[in-house]
């Protein structure tokens, strides 16, 4: 409670000195209704908000699970390779998606998996076919700064880069499709997790758990900001709901919560390409 206050506070604070700017520049326009006027306020209000929690959010891997797949820090043994995983998304459910957010979850998620794939030693062809279709499929430039350097792409480089991503895809217009994308990355990893729980646990610290939460807090502070404007986010906010009492600030507690939350988090998981 007392890190989601913070949290609060300072994304607030942020947003209020930048929209106070904003107001006087916007005052001394002319020819601009009462109503209007209210309505700029509040979509720059909480565009700064948003802009904000965007800041934080950027500054953490978005990828937890996922990064320590893509730095190799996930080892399995020859006889642990040889069960290969049954739980990764189905690549042809993925290419049958018709909404633009629907795509987005899907590249999310078969993002996560290829690098799953690869831990198993498995073939990952149809991973990247899949992935360049529905790239081609979403046509947003954006996406080039995230994946041109492909396999050599180490997870602090991908984080390094977000911050960078989420301004494009506010020059872009597609603000909404950021949030879609980062939601979806967040989920595949904690149920990614959640099936290799004695794997992946160990390699957590506390400040590692306590990330992953405050990510959970931001995504949902950022679609609840969203949703009026963008009515598509829906989706993903009643996803990311159950998601709240997932607030752990150590590893062990993370792990507990995440045990708790298996079965659901499949069904949560399930739902992004519905």
């Amino acid at each position: 409670m007392k890190k989601v206050s913070i949290i609060l506070m300072a994304v607030a604070m942020v947003a209020f000195t930048a929209c106070g700017n904003k107001k006087k520049s916007a005052q001394q326009a002319d020819g601009k209704a009462e109503q209007s006027f209210e309505q700029v306020q509040l979509e720059a209000h909480i565009q700064m908000q948003v802009d904000s929690i965007a800041a934080m959010f950027a500054k953490k891997m978005p990828m937890p699970g996922g990064g320590m797949l893509i730095d190799g820090k996930v080892a399995l043994s020859d006889k642990e390779k040889q069960i290969k995983p049954d739980y990764l998304t189905d690549v042809q459910s993925a290419l049958q998606t018709t909404t633009l957010t629907q795509k987005y979850h899907a590249f999310a998620m078969l993002s996560i998996d290829r690098f799953v794939a690869i831990a198993y030693d498995m073939d990952v062809t149809e991973y990247d076919q899949a992935i360049k279709k529905i790239l081609t499929d979403i046509n947003d430039p954006a996406f080039k700064m995230l994946t041109e350097n492909g396999k050599n792409t180490t997870s602090e480089q991908i984080s390094g880069m977000y911050q960078n991503f989420y301004d494009a895809e506010v020059k872009n217009g597609r603000i909404n499709l950021f949030w879609e994308l980062s939601g979806a990355l967040l989920i595949e990893n904690l149920y990614i997790i959640s099936q290799n729980i004695d794997k992946f646990m160990p390699l957590f610290t506390d400040q590692d758990a306590s990330d992953f939460t405050l990510r959970i807090f931001l995504i949902n502070q950022s679609v609840e900001q969203l949703v009026a404007y963008y009515p598509e986010l829906a989706t993903l906010s009643k996803a990311m709901q159950p998601l709240n009492v997932l607030n752990a600030m150590d590893a062990a507690e993370f792990k507990s919560q995440l045990l708790e939350m298996k079965g659901q988090l499949e069904v949560i998981r399930g739902s992004l390409l519905k």
